[in-house]
């Protein structure tokens, strides 16, 4: 694998946690830690911590890893195929996940480490 000279991830937008209870998840977040919570909709709960944000989805199954969300906004693309010409093999995307909100679409990009963990590009791409 070549090797890259200026690191293309330098920030991480957001981590993902799965519980088997979502309201058991917001009391203890919430009320026990002391987060801040963002937003709940369906299965899932966003909560605040810093500059980074947890997704926490309820689910019966965890992943292999908590998955690391690489934030690279209007780079989405390039940033993608410059991993690909590395070798990394994208399992899905990027695809955008959100047409626009506030001016701005969601774009999301998901492959793995050699090991099966979870990694993923995401980024606000201007509409």
């Amino acid at each position: 694998m070549p090797q890259v000279k200026s690191p293309l991830l330098n920030t991480i937008g957001q981590l993902e946690i799965r519980v088997g209870n979502l309201n058991e998840a917001q009391r203890f977040y919430e009320d026990v830690l002391g987060m801040e919570v963002e937003s709940v909709f369906g299965q899932t709960m966003m909560l605040r911590c810093g500059e980074i944000s947890i997704l926490v989805q309820e689910s019966n199954t965890r992943p292999l890893g908590c998955p690391i969300y690489f934030k690279v906004d209007d780079r989405v693309h390039e940033v993608a195929d410059m991993l690909k010409a590395n070798g990394v093999r994208f399992k899905s995307g990027p695809s955008c996940i959100v047409e626009e909100f506030m001016g701005k679409s969601s774009w999301l990009g998901f492959f793995e480490d050699p090991w099966g963990n979870p990694l993923a590009l995401m980024g606000d791409m201007p509409v």
